[in-house]
């Protein structure tokens, strides 16, 4: 059983959001979009701590600034469904028989909601239910037991940076520490240890516990989860436990559990991990659980080498994932298809996502070397050009108009790696509003035609996604539009000289280079003023600019 989605309805950032849940899922999204608010929901509703969550008035949604404006009412519905079907009669899930309900494919699903209500003397009322295929609730007597047994079974845990350890639930009663925590670690490491071994590339005992020794300082160090209380700090010997050596030990136990025989060895890890987890504090986990995790901004304290291996030991756990980061580093580990696009509109916070069927293999493959080449750039970016000279010219040339392109959600990208379909089909499935320019030679009227019949399909006309230049590059178009002396300077010609713009080109970038050349025109166009740089460029800028400040609205 998994957590195939959730909805909120006015709970704390999120005015609406309905949100669909794979087995591993990467968040991202602009400052605001509710990260947090979405973290708190599935943490704190799903929490194994007890006593079950009670709504607060902070809970209520109300609009930045305006606290009159607090909702009165909230709802949150969480949707389980069983992996396969038939997968609902098995002896763990005998508890729940009453709240089953069959529903498309036929797979068995759960359906769990939160109400919290709040009246005028501000009193809060919870309460819970769960609901049969049409939304109504159940006929049921014992709720709140049915509610802990689903989340004894599918708790949620939250793995955050430790320095943004949030105030804790003042309800929450301390759990006792289990004090046979060693002697499991022992037990479990010995267990892999065998089952390690049993290949022939076999690690040492030293490496495995190297790599022990790693995989407990990235919980210990790195992360703070729910119920810390009781945590005992490491042993001094570990204190310089994020060396080389445990890393590169821990890298080589991610190597052998990508082996596909290796189905043994990763319940054991799973076992390992959660005894690792528990030996942080309160948290008591059941031996038949299996635990959502919460992955929050794993990037802010982890080398990129670091992040690397501590995801691929969080992607060798078979449990259910949910990841929130904005490191490009990340993003190019992460099939495009795990990854969710979150934007705040007015009345809703909207998703975005490839899915399975969004895309074809070859262009998901051109997508993702995209990516790991331009990092995070492509996941927020609204204007696209050709090459690097036109990426370089115009964000120079956008710095010296005064557009803050970063801090307005706009990067300057170029197509040449992935090709401009696949790009523009990607940034259209992840809600990602797109300029392009082209050249006005052959090759720039097929880009203009491309991207003009992706506008025809989503019902879009092209005078605000297409800007074509009234020359065949963009060398021949600065050219024409006041910056011929630049280039006769870079040719070591004199303006006279009795040759073609076509010739004086070719000779400048011959003396230098084509980046180069760029960065001497905007360097010109920065002594001339704005008025010098053309206006053809400025309007672009400026449909640019509008196009990301209404998506942000």
């Amino acid at each position: 059983m998994y957590l195939e989605s959730v909805e909120i309805v006015g709970f704390r950032g999120i005015n609406r959001l309905s949100l669909v849940l794979e087995h591993n899922t990467v968040l991202i999204g602009e400052n605001a979009w509710g990260k947090s608010s979405l973290l708190d929901a599935l943490s704190l509703l799903l929490s194994p701590a007890l006593p079950l969550y009670h709504f607060s008035l902070q809970d209520f949604h109300f609009t930045p600034g305006d606290e009159a404006s607090r909702e009165h009412h909230l709802q949150v519905i969480f949707t389980f469904c069983e992996s396969g079907v038939g997968h609902h009669l098995g002896p763990r899930y005998r508890g729940l028989a009453p709240v089953w309900v069959r529903g498309e494919g036929r797979l068995q699903r759960i359906f769990y909601r939160l109400e919290g209500e709040v009246d005028d003397s501000g009193a809060v009322c919870t309460w819970r239910s769960f609901l049969d295929a049409d939304g109504q609730p159940l006929a049921l007597e014992n709720i709140d037991a049915l509610a802990r047994e689903l989340i004894r079974l599918h708790p949620v845990l939250r793995l955050r940076d430790a320095r943004f350890t949030r105030r804790k639930r003042v309800d929450v009663v301390p759990l006792p520490v289990r004090e046979s925590n060693s002697d499991d670690l022992t037990q479990h490491l010995n267990q892999l240890m065998q089952e390690l071994t049993r290949n022939p590339q076999r690690l040492t005992d030293q490496d495995l516990r190297q790599g022990i020794v790693a995989m407990r300082q990235l919980l210990e160090h790195y992360f703070s989860e729910q119920g810390d209380e009781g945590f005992t700090p490491r042993h001094p010997r570990h204190a310089r436990a994020h060396n080389g050596k445990s890393w590169r030990s821990l890298d080589n136990i991610n190597r052998m559990l990508s082996d596909p025989n290796s189905r043994s060895r990763r319940i054991i890890l799973l076992e390992l991990f959660s005894t690792l987890l528990q030996a942080k504090g309160a948290v008591s986990l059941d031996t038949e659980s299996r635990p959502l995790l919460l992955v929050e901004d794993p990037e802010t304290r982890l080398h990129p080498i670091m992040l690397s291996v501590a995801w691929e030991l969080l992607m060798h756990l078979p449990l259910q994932k949910v990841t929130t980061t904005n490191s490009g580093d990340l993003l190019s580990l992460v099939p495009v298809e795990q990854v969710c696009r979150l934007v705040r509109e007015s009345s809703r916070v909207a998703t975005y996502r490839i899915g399975k069927q969004g895309m074809s293999p070859e262009d998901s493959r051109r997508i993702a070397f995209h990516i790991r080449f331009n990092r995070q750039s492509p996941l927020i970016a609204v204007c696209v050009v050709e090459g690097e000279k036109e990426v370089w010219m115009l964000s120079e040339l956008g710095r010296q108009c005064g557009h803050h392109f970063e801090a307005e959600g706009v990067r300057v990208i170029e197509f040449a790696q992935s090709g401009l379909r696949p790009l523009l089909k990607f940034a259209h499935r992840m809600g990602i509003e797109w300029h392009v320019l082209v050249d006005g030679d052959d090759a720039g009227k097929k880009y203009a035609a491309t991207a003009r019949s992706l506008l025809t399909q989503q019902g879009e006309t092209d005078r605000d996604h297409i800007t074509m230049l009234s020359a065949p590059d963009m060398e021949h178009f600065m050219y024409r539009n006041g910056y011929k002396d630049v280039f006769h300077r870079v040719a070591q010609l004199p303006e006279n000289v009795p040759l073609s713009a076509a010739k004086v080109i070719v000779k400048a970038i011959h003396r230098a280079s084509k980046p180069d050349l760029a960065i001497e025109v905007a360097m010109a166009a920065a002594e001339r003023g704005n008025d010098a740089i053309p206006v053809l460029i400025r309007t672009l800028f400026s449909c640019v600019l509008w196009l990301a400040r209404g998506r942000a609205d």
